[in-house]
């Protein structure tokens, strides 16, 4: 029977999490569970995306929370929400923490709620222990990190570090044809005051997300944190290979100019590729198109989409080198043509030493066991670490299974997240 989320499930571990000051472990389950109902799927997995009734329901929710704990909140021109609480110099640029609330088509209770969440009672033990905080603490809920309506990921945060422009918003749809700019004025928003979001970088300080590792390292290696060092920079190249169509049957082997083998060669060689480069680098062809996909025809056209990362941009861009001679190689020991064209390529994001110094001892003053990981995935921190400094703590996922209702983070590994968090946090607003 496959599992998924519960409320039950997750206390089913409550006598084995660990005690820490001001961490309710009762409190992180509940708090996951109610924001699990808010657009929950036959299939136990959640559906909330931007600008609709469930997304809107969630905020409320969990701008109820952040003013029983004393936060001053606040949403920004295009749905960020904010929870602030005051440090003793407010004048000093803020340290920010937070996730994001939306999901994918039938996603996890965990990816983004649980950073959220553990940011927010992060923050409750600080101000509620007898720490005094330097520099202002801000929660943050991003808006539309996912994309999955629009197709437009990381929109809060590219919005509030100014990367969006109102022309933008009209150029991305759902599937009903409504565009982005029309979701947002149903929802009480002025696309053309999008500008009105940007957050001029020396305020602040810091951002730290906590996040799921959506990944397996951690399980399998028994640790209880991932110090992310590193957000991986993706590239995506389509390679189109170009052949002659022929009959199957009454063409014979040497005379074949089968685009379809000359994929197959090139995608064994993209999964050799990264371990000559980096021990961070990944290569992943999850996408390939034959021309005109009969069964008893030789193809006289593949289309191959090749997936690049990682934290080293020059490694990074030295493997892509290497494909494209590779691909090339291919297409003419076979008497066929290649073309070669980089459909996105984003630069990594280098984690500041300190952060990571903080998440570490953060780990160790708590006890618990950290490995140096990088995070493969893009995530709002990744944005942010383009203009101020920017690190990631990530908690087991068992199996590694993420974006399904089979996605889980046990309650102990939860607690412990928050703790870490609140370390590092404190370390940070008193810098």
């Amino acid at each position: 029977m496959r599992k998924i989320f519960s409320k039950e499930r997750l206390l089913e571990e409550l006598s084995d999490c660990p005690s820490y000051e001001g961490i309710d472990p009762i409190e992180v389950a509940e708090k996951l569970s109610k924001l699990a109902e808010i657009g929950k799927t036959e299939a136990g997995g959640v559906s909330r995306f931007p600008y609709t009734n469930e997304e809107s329901r969630a905020k409320k929710l969990f701008s109820e929370w952040m003013m029983d704990i004393g936060l001053s909140v606040n949403e920004d021109a295009v749905g960020n929400l904010y929870g602030r609480l005051e440090g003793k110099e407010p004048g000093l640029p803020a340290v920010l923490t937070g996730s994001h609330l939306d999901s994918v088509p039938n996603g996890g209770a965990f990816d983004g709620p649980l950073g959220c969440v553990s940011s927010l009672l992060a923050i409750k033990a600080l101000a509620q222990s007898n720490t005094l905080i330097k520099r202002t603490i801000e929660l943050v809920v991003f808006v539309d990190e996912e994309g999955a309506r629009f197709n437009n990921s990381l929109f809060g945060s590219r919005t509030m570090m100014g990367e969006v422009k109102k022309e933008d918003l009209t150029l991305f749809e759902d599937k009903t044809g409504k565009t982005l700019a029309e979701a947002m004025k149903e929802n009480g928003f002025d696309p053309k005051n999008i500008s009105a979001a940007y957050r001029n970088p020396k305020e602040i300080h810091a951002f730290l997300e906590l996040h799921i590792e959506q990944g397996k390292r951690l399980e399998s290696e028994g640790k209880n944190i991932g110090v992310v060092n590193g957000i991986a920079g993706p590239v995506w190249t389509s390679y189109t290979f170009f052949g002659e169509t022929d009959h199957a049957g009454n063409t014979p082997m040497e005379f074949r100019k089968d685009t379809v083998a000359a994929a197959g060669e090139f995608i064994l060689a993209v999964e050799k590729a990264p371990r000559e480069y980096s021990e961070t680098a990944v290569a992943t062809v999850g996408r390939m198109n034959i021309f005109p996909n009969g069964t008893n025809v030789i193809a006289g056209k593949t289309e191959v989409m090749v997936d690049a990362r990682d934290i080293d941009a020059a490694a990074r861009d030295q493997m892509l080198d290497a494909l494209k001679k590779e691909a090339e190689d291919i297409a003419q020991k076979r008497g066929l043509n290649v073309e070669i064209k980089e459909e996105v390529k984003i630069p990594p994001v280098a984690i500041p030493e300190k952060i990571q110094g903080a998440v570490r001892s953060a780990a160790e003053t708590s006890g618990l066991t950290a490995i140096d990981i990088p995070s493969g995935a893009g995530h709002d921190a990744m944005i942010m670490g383009k203009y101020v400094p920017s690190g990631m703590i990530f908690v087991p996922s068992h199996n590694g299974k993420s974006h399904s209702p089979e996605e889980w983070t046990s309650l102990p590994d939860c607690v412990n997240g928050v703790q870490v968090l609140k370390e590092a946090l404190n370390e940070l607003a008193n810098e």
